[in-house]
């Protein structure tokens, strides 16, 4: 996908920037902020502010210049606001930012009322295209497109983006581009075994006990699997919801399942939702469904309930959705 001169033109016309991702950041939303304010450092931008409602989670402190993530933006106003990988204000925590022109970043599935919306009416700029595999391949289109030198710290940024979205390279969406674009990161000098031990070889313990008592709960059923961690199970080790981001891909793994699902206690009657698929059925209709959202593959959202209310909402759902793939 050829990028706008639009976008390009923004960004090179502007001094100031607000960078900001989704709640809860992960790899993906987290690599390809800190990437573009690298770049854009090296473009000679000199006041860029990397904002995150929630705190950088423990596993990704590893990540270059992920200190400088602030909880708060400044009490000035920006040339330009980058929503980066998430295509609504609501998904940063935020209200709203003090900027004179918004850009949005993401390879998200736009909301169905987006081209009417005075939010995308408003766009100054936008580079959205929901078949990428990860923002960090948005980033890395356009960190190219503008001849920026990829050094370490971008190239080791952006690896882990694109690492984490792909599954580590094992999922659908792991594309000829993602890996093209992976070994031109390896050349520029990001280390694919020092990421990968960050990554997949550094849980902390209470995250791994927190694991034990939720994969206790593993059921199957019609071609879903799913497991459940309660506040009880949060209490009892320690952990904390960063620590749990992971586990949908556990009833993933079993044979014969088309469709994964993890409920996360939130509240006293509350439930985070993390819904993957292995490919026949589109999970991300059946999170919007809840007012949630996310990819064909990979979605989510929150419902209000007890365990067995919500459960009994999702699984009547998500059969519907199994005969109807």
């Amino acid at each position: 996908m050829k990028i706008s001169s639009k976008l390009l033109n923004l960004i090179k016309q502007s001094k100031s920037f607000l960078i900001v991702g989704h709640i809860n950041p992960e790899a993906d939303s987290l690599g390809s902020s800190l990437a573009l304010s690298l770049g854009l450092r090296k473009l000679g931008k000199k006041d860029i502010c990397v904002l995150s409602r929630d705190p950088v989670p423990e596993t990704l402190m590893f990540l270059p210049s992920s200190r400088i993530v602030r909880p708060k933006p400044p009490a000035r106003e920006f040339d330009v606001v980058f929503l980066l990988d998430c295509n609504e204000v609501k998904r940063t925590g935020f209200e709203g930012f003090r900027a004179k022109k918004t850009a949005v970043i993401d390879h998200h599935v736009l909301p169905a009322d987006a081209a009417a919306s005075e939010f995308y009416k408003s766009l100054s700029a936008s580079l959205i295209d929901p078949g990428a595999a990860a923002a960090g391949l948005l980033v890395y289109r356009v960190l190219t497109a503008l001849e920026v030198p990829l050094d370490k710290d971008i190239a080791t940024n952006l690896y882990t983006a694109i690492l984490t979205d792909t599954g580590g390279f094992r999922y659908s969406n792991a594309s000829s581009e993602s890996l093209k674009t992976a070994a031109h990161l390896v050349d520029a000098g990001a280390k694919p075994w020092d990421i990968s031990k960050e990554v997949y070889e550094s849980i902390p313990f209470k995250s791994l006990k927190l694991l034990g008592l939720s994969l206790a709960t593993l059921e199957r059923k019609d071609g879903m699997a799913w497991i459940n961690t309660t506040k009880h199970m949060f209490g009892k080790t320690g952990a904390t919801s960063e620590d749990s981001e992971d586990f949908v891909d556990f009833p993933r793994k079993v044979k014969d399942v088309e469709v994964a699902i993890f409920f996360r206690q939130d509240g006293e009657k509350s439930f985070k939702l993390s819904l993957r698929s292995k490919g026949r059925v589109d999970v991300q209709k059946i999170a919007k469904s809840f007012g949630g959202g996310g990819h064909v593959a990979a979605a989510g959202c929150k419902i209000n309930g007890t365990l067995k209310e919500v459960q009994d909402k999702v699984f009547k759902v998500v059969k519907k959705a199994m005969k109807e793939s």
